[in-house]
């Protein structure tokens, strides 16, 4: 079959090495470059249909000349090559026009594997990028903060891709939905979303449910016949994505069976000789820091770098700001819907408990709140009367008993008689007030922008020392 050329370009003679011995030993045209300047003459020359690109060049920006090229290839696939990982270079290297990131060193099953995904469109949202950029409904993500807005910027640069994807947050800021929205919106859509959840399947269990076992037959393993196996998550997965939950639970053995599946591109079941090629997007959760447990020496290393090639990060409810009430009026609207519940919106009073709330139990803890209130109480407006007693009084004790109270006054509602812009100047000043006058300290801590609170105190009259870092 004939093919267009590969261009690699790459400053390390190493390097040009292994990955053209590789690709022309899969019967693939090579063309090499060791600079930028040298890349484009070759480029405009022979025509590419795929490019390797390292990031840093000796004279230039690897990101700049993916650009480049593609303003004067426009269907070429260029692939974003380094030796060091982080989101912001994934992302940038993503809104320049690259297709796919991939992290030296490579293995070359790897490298094939990237190729033959870019050939086949799996690597690639080029189809579907300007509808992602011009569609801010996220399905199932509300948001309007600037570090939501930052999360769905790194969802839609990556989604395209075939790069792992390794999401971290504490227990229910949407990981799994997270998730979903990438694999919605990739090119592996068309296959299926396998989640296996590592802390809770039984450790006995664990290893048949990833790589899957040959069935028993008369209470003996028979692995004479390929359909006596039964597939575990990682074959189910096969053109799809799997999506390992909190990943960091794994155990030690578990976690180089994992990395020996990703170095291989091939998976070899549980009582089976016969290795079984897999081709997959790989998408992990974690609740703990990874790093940490890394540090601890309870997870590997080079598994984690294998799978932190975009790493995204889900901010707790209560560093999103404004989100909190615009998350709630939204789901108050579905849930009244969907029973049947004539509640319209929040009072002002209750808008501010959710904005003072900790939500230790993030979006989870927020629906189930929600949910109480639709299914026990009736509208149209939901009152401080109708939430929790556990958020009617924080201070309260929630096992039931009373405090005496004999002698103690009813505290007054702070809230009482102010609007939600009222409250929310309030806040805004003592925020101001206990960072010291620092206006981004001040952002930083109730989750906005500083641009947002130098409009506030603009419109408001209130002086500005300056629009500085104090």
């Amino acid at each position: 079959m004939s093919r267009r050329p590969i261009l690699i370009v790459d400053d390390v003679e190493t390097h040009l090495t292994l990955f053209s011995a590789t690709l022309e030993a899969a019967d693939y045209e090579v063309i090499t470059a060791r600079n930028r300047i040298e890349a484009r003459e070759k480029a405009l020359a022979h025509q590419p249909e795929l490019a390797l690109i390292d990031i840093v060049l000796p004279d230039g920006n690897g990101i700049d000349l993916i650009a480049e090229l593609k303003g004067h290839l426009p269907g070429l696939k260029p692939i974003a090559v380094t030796a060091f990982a982080s989101v912001d270079r994934a992302v940038t290297a993503m809104r320049s026009g690259a297709i796919d990131f991939l992290v030296k060193p490579l293995d070359p099953e790897q490298l094939l594997a990237t190729i033959a995904n870019a050939e086949s469109g799996l690597s690639i949202g080029q189809q579907e990028r300007d509808q992602r950029e011009h569609d801010t409904a996220f399905d199932g993500h509300i948001g309007s903060s600037e570090v939501m807005r930052g999360v769905f910027e790194t969802i839609n640069a990556v989604a395209g891709a075939a790069a792992p994807v390794f999401i971290t947050g504490e227990s229910g800021t949407g990981k799994v939905r997270a998730a979903e929205t990438i694999h919605a919106r990739s090119g592996f859509r068309n296959g299926t979303l396998v989640k296996l959840d590592c802390s809770t399947t039984a450790p006995d269990r664990i290893e048949a449910e990833l790589i899957g076992e040959i069935a028993q037959m008369d209470g003996r393993l028979d692995g004479h016949a390929d359909g006596d196996v039964k597939p575990g998550a990682v074959e189910q997965a096969q053109n799809g994505t799997l999506l390992l939950d909190e990943v960091c639970a794994l155990s030690m053995p578990m976690q180089a069976r994992l990395l020996g599946i990703l170095q291989t591109g091939s998976v070899t079941p549980q009582g089976s000789l016969l290795p079984r090629p897999v081709n997959f997007r790989l998408i992990c959760t974690s609740t703990t820091d990874p790093r940490a447990e890394v540090t601890a020496g309870r997870f590997r290393a080079d598994l984690f770098y294998r799978l932190n090639v975009v790493h995204l990060h889900l901010p707790p409810l209560r560093g999103r700001g404004m989100d909190v009430v615009e998350i709630a009026e939204t789901e108050l609207d579905r849930l009244c819907a969907r029973e049947g519940r004539p509640f319209r919106t929040l009072s002002t009073g209750v808008k501010a408990i959710f904005l003072d709330h900790n939500w230790p139990g993030n979006l989870r803890e927020l629906m189930n709140v929600l949910w109480n209130i639709t299914i026990l109480h009736d509208g149209p407006v939901v009152e401080i009367a109708d939430l929790p007693p556990y958020l009617r009084n924080p201070h309260a004790p929630q096992d039931g008993s009373q405090r005496p109270t004999s002698f103690i006054p009813a505290r007054p509602d702070p809230f009482d008689g102010q609007t939600l812009a009222e409250i929310e100047r309030r806040a805004i000043e003592h925020a101001i007030q206990k960072e010291g006058g620092s206006i981004p300290a001040a952002a930083r801590s109730l989750g906005v922008s500083p641009s947002t609170l130098y409009r506030k105190l603009d419109g408001w009259g209130k002086p500005v020392r300056s629009k500085r870092d104090f």
